[in-house]
């Protein structure tokens, strides 16, 4: 079981299927639920800060932690950039989303390194 800390407490990560109905996945329709993943996947390989919050919301829900206070710990805690690692991480390991991330997770990395190389040749010339 992944373990988070955030705001000097440590929580664990677990995925129910109420999450995954939290963030919208709904029986029987694997596109929209592929979908779904790969933006939470690609928001989370981007740094995107609102994904962050949204995700952290949604799996320490049973904690009963408020949005603002998740958003508070987040920007007060100097290794929150972990975090994003740390939740791709664990949607690879969890089952109930594991099958899903080894299909989506190789196309989400090819996509942005063919977006990074190209700005980063474009960085180096400046």
């Amino acid at each position: 079981m992944k373990k988070i800390n955030l705001n000097g407490k440590t929580y664990n990560l677990e995925l129910t299927l109420n999450n995954l109905r939290d963030f919208g996945f709904v029986p029987n329709k694997i596109g929209e639920n592929s979908e779904i993943l790969s933006n939470i996947v690609a928001g989370l390989n981007l740094g995107d800060a609102f994904t962050l919050i949204d995700v952290l919301t949604k799996l320490l829900k049973r904690y009963n932690i408020k949005e603002k206070e998740i958003e508070k710990a987040v920007i007060r805690d100097k290794n929150s950039g972990d975090l994003y690692k740390v939740l791709i991480d664990f949607f690879k390991t969890e089952p109930l989303t594991k099958r899903m991330m080894k299909t989506i997770n190789p196309l989400i990395t090819e996509a942005f390194d063919k977006i990074k190389n190209p700005m980063e040749k474009l960085a180096n010339q400046e």
